[in-house]
């Protein structure tokens, strides 16, 4: 399990230079991917309901949903082929935890955390 967990780590590690090359320009409008999209081709809201097989309303919920970040992938997806989109998503390490996928599997590796304990005391002692 070790080896392929490497061999998914290495490769996960060759897209971080494009992950976050494409982190800035991925994160969410203001009021939403959703209607953002619909309002740049131009399509009401009835428009794109109707596609889904919902109700207006259900659709408006759906945008609003998604602004308060409380929107499900799936209805996400469903929205996102009703507008002829794909949804994009991807997890990356935080800068101040690890620059890299290895590097934060070491800090969630149960046999290391006494080294993180000691790094860290030595740390406050300087």
């Amino acid at each position: 399990m070790k080896k392929m967990a490497k061999i998914v780590r290495d490769g996960l590690d060759a897209r971080l230079p494009l992950l976050r090359g494409a982190q800035s320009a991925a994160m969410r409008p203001t009021r939403g991917w959703l209607r953002a999209v619909r309002e740049a081709i131009g399509a009401k809201q009835e428009d794109i309901a109707r596609k889904m097989g919902v109700k207006r309303q259900s659709y408006a919920r759906l945008e609003a949903t998604e602004t308060r970040g409380g929107v499900s992938l799936t209805s996400l997806q469903n929205a996102a082929n009703a507008l002829d989109c794909e949804v994009v998503y991807y997890f990356m390490p935080r800068p101040s935890v690890a620059s890299t996928y290895a590097e934060l599997a070491g800090r969630h590796d149960p046999k290391l955390r006494h080294l993180r304990a000691s790094e860290h005391s030595m740390a406050l002692e300087d």
